[in-house]
């Protein structure tokens, strides 16, 4: 039997520290089912004052394991924890690192209501890890409320093709600026096409921002890219604005009925803050753009809609909602007015 020890990332803010132990927990766990090793014992545990994430593992976690240990949203060191009478020694294991970008991507632009970078990535990792894919190199990720990018930017940075939608045309041309700026000043080969399309008689419009990259000239020439697309449009028709089941995994942070807003009717000028409104119109349009086996990870405001009213209207959709310790570990309070909770779905 050994034992690990994670130190947890100190780049998580305060309030959200707080609430990232119970949240860090759940994340180890849905990890540790898909390691090569049986894992068990996961607790909190203060060393010295200090406080890490233990487990206990029958054997040593392999390259593998050691690399999804490494990328989740908690992570900042690894040790293997060893006990002789009443001494305790941490013996460091290397982090494997298989980002793309590094976290400078996301955490340069700031503004109100950004949700957290530790928690979407949390979210990404609990999507994959849940879906048929987590194995799987060419991940394409799905943000239809998608805001400034944050979802999108966090998935780049794991190497993930990423696609995101969202109404404010504004916004996504901000979000498309800073991404080309990005690139420029950290010099990756790169392509930037923009393009419109329209509905049948006029029934909605899109704008798409396509880029192509990569870390070098030789890497761009030999295809070895990735994507980003984002489009300033109606969420609703995202089974027009993709093809079908393309995504492996659709990440997303609903409106809180606070700060985040989207469409709620034909009307494009028509906004609601409502999330149960924005699942009843958009739902099937994005189960039609996710593969079988691919799983839907959203966060919502849950004293504006119960976790048993989601459950309902996921599986209204004939999806499978993951309703079980660890998946129901993940509320926590954001402040007076928001107490978060996420919900996975597969297909």
């Amino acid at each position: 039997m050994i034992t690990y020890a994670v130190l947890a990332n100190p780049g998580h803010n305060r309030v959200y520290f707080e609430a990232s132990k119970k949240l860090s927990l759940a994340e180890l766990e849905i990890a540790c089912r898909r390691f090569s090793v049986e894992c068990r014992d996961f607790a909190l545990a203060e060393i010295e004052g200090i406080l890490y994430l233990t487990f206990n593992a029958e054997e040593p976690l392999s390259n593998d394991d050691l690399a999804w240990l490494s990328r989740l949203s908690f992570t900042y060191a690894i040790f293997e924890l060893r006990k002789k009478e009443s001494e305790v020694a941490l013996i460091p294991i290397r982090k494997i690192s298989s980002y793309y970008f590094n976290d400078d991507l996301n955490t340069i632009l700031k503004y109100t209501g950004k949700t957290n970078e530790l928690f979407t990535r949390l979210m990404i990792n609990v999507a994959l890890l849940s879906s048929d894919f987590y194995n799987t190199k060419d991940i394409n990720l799905l943000d239809p409320v998608a805001g400034k990018g944050t979802t999108l930017f966090e998935s780049l940075i794991a190497g993930y093709n990423s696609y995101g939608i969202e109404i404010n045309p504004n916004v996504v041309h901000e979000a498309a600026v800073f991404f080309k700026k990005y690139l420029e000043n950290e010099k990756y080969k790169h392509s930037l096409k923009k393009e419109r399309m329209r509905g049948e008689a006029k029934s909605f419009t899109a704008n798409f921002y396509r880029f192509e990259f990569a870390k070098s000239k030789e890497d761009f020439k030999a295809g070895k890219t990735l994507q980003l697309c984002m489009v300033a449009g109606d969420s609703r028709y995202s089974n027009r604005f993709f093809k079908k089941k393309m995504f492996h995994i659709i990440v997303g942070d609903l409106p809180y009925g606070v700060q985040h807003r989207n469409v709620s009717n034909q009307n494009q000028s028509s906004i609601t803050r409502s999330p149960k409104e924005l699942l009843n119109y958009c739902l099937p349009s994005w189960i039609e753009s996710l593969k079988s086996g691919g799983v839907i990870v959203l966060a919502w405001n849950k004293f504006v809609l119960s976790r048993e009213q989601m459950i309902e209207i996921f599986s209204r959709h004939n999806l499978k909602v993951l309703n079980d310790s660890p998946y129901t570990d993940f509320e926590h309070r954001v402040d007076q007015a928001i107490n978060r909770d996420i919900i996975v779905a597969k297909k």
